[in-house]
């Protein structure tokens, strides 16, 4: 997806997402810093998906990880198509289901691949 809202779009309690390959990370939105443009988000989940579909290989949960603040034009909202399968496996995992048990550090990197590679 290359057309982005502006930072007015995104609401308070929305769920987005930043793409990085075939990793996305999915945040709920506290709020909106329209001085710094920015983005204060509670982060969910990092999901792996196949390029064909959305369909989840393998699920960070970070319900516990740090709260972020980021510039707001790295973020894209998050189609429902997405966000279903997602919530569905974070409240109701399948039992066969791998889950990280590093989610902070996963979550650290994902960021610091973000920048770096940017």
């Amino acid at each position: 997806m290359t057309d982005k809202p502006s930072p007015v779009e995104f609401k308070t309690d929305r769920i987005v997402c930043i793409d990085r390959e075939n990793l996305h990370l999915f945040a709920e939105v506290i709020d909106i810093i329209s001085v710094s443009s920015r983005c204060w988000v509670k982060p969910l989940a990092i999901a792996k998906s196949t390029p064909e579909s959305f369909k989840l290989e393998f699920l960070h949960d970070l319900r516990d990880a740090a709260q972020l603040i980021l510039p707001t034009e790295i973020f894209r909202e998050a189609l429902d198509t997405e966000v279903l399968p997602l919530i569905s496996e974070l409240f109701h995992p399948a039992t066969n289901s791998i889950r990280s048990t590093n989610a902070q550090k996963v979550l650290y990197q994902f960021i610091s691949d973000l920048y770096r590679l940017s």
